[in-house]
């Protein structure tokens, strides 16, 4: 048995497949997908279907599907003629938020509202019932699986989507350790475990100029970055280039495996 982790497929199904058959994934695995399976690409809807008939993944909602469940949430409040809730900084909706150009959810978004409705329900149960943060251990060594953050207090093994505040969870989604602005330490007391190996996506690694001589994305690994151990595994399927891969981490075994978004 082994366990993966992959993260940021951005709607790339037909990648997300291959990469399964690469790692000739089989009932004795397990898989944890990292948020952001939706966005960007054209089969985020796709991603989602598949995690959810299957015993052996669990998806870790990222940004994208937080952005998903706030426009629902948003188009109701419309439809019910409620005071917009959840407006940006900027005066943007949620629903605005989600399908501007930056964040690329129009496609998903179309395609969400154009399913049944007991499909539409299926998907908003699934994802409201996700964890934000899972906690596991394997050969002795305890990793924290989140999309991006973690938060200010030691939460035992889980973070629910259903059980979080609205501003720790837009932290837990949102915010990074790789973020250049803060302090180059982290304090103790900002994360539960700092001994933790933590795997985590939203950043592109290319960002972190974490690349193949030919401008590949490759996944990213410190063992003391700004005071913590971190993996990244997003190596740029949102980018939609040359230089996207999937990439994907065997926490038993330390091996790296990588599907091209375009092939050479």
């Amino acid at each position: 048995m082994s366990t993966y982790v992959i993260s940021d497929i951005h709607g790339q199904y037909n990648s997300y497949k291959k990469m399964l058959e690469k790692i000739k994934f089989s009932s004795k695995d397990f898989l944890y997908v990292l948020g952001d399976c939706i966005d960007r690409g054209p089969d985020g809807i796709n991603v989602i279907k598949d995690i959810m008939k299957r015993d052996n993944a669990e998806l870790i909602l990222g940004n994208h599907e937080v952005m998903l469940l706030n426009s629902i949430e948003h188009i109701r409040d419309t439809e019910a003629e409620k005071e917009p809730s959840n407006m940006t900084e900027d005066g943007l909706s949620p629903l605005e938020l989600w399908t501007h150009p930056c964040n690329g959810g129009e496609g998903t978004c179309l395609e969400f509202l154009g399913l049944p409705a007991g499909e539409q329900k299926s998907i908003e149960e699934f994802l409201r019932n996700c964890r934000l943060i899972k906690r596991i251990k394997i050969d002795g060594k305890s990793y924290q699986l989140t999309h991006s953050y973690s938060i200010n207090k030691a939460f035992g093994n889980e973070v629910l989507y259903k059980k979080t505040d609205r501003a720790a969870m837009e932290s837990i989604v949102w915010d990074t350790i790789f973020d250049k602005t803060k302090n180059r330490e982290i304090p103790e007391k900002l994360f539960g475990y700092q001994r933790d190996i933590y795997i985590v996506g939203h950043i592109f690694t290319q960002r972190l100029n974490n690349m193949t001589e030919d401008g590949k994305g490759m996944i990213f690994k410190s063992e003391n970055y700004r005071g913590y151990s971190v993996v990244d595994v997003d190596c740029g399927m949102a980018l939609n280039s040359r230089s996207s891969r999937l990439g994907c981490y065997c926490l038993d075994t330390g091996k790296e495996y990588y599907v091209p978004l375009l092939e050479d």
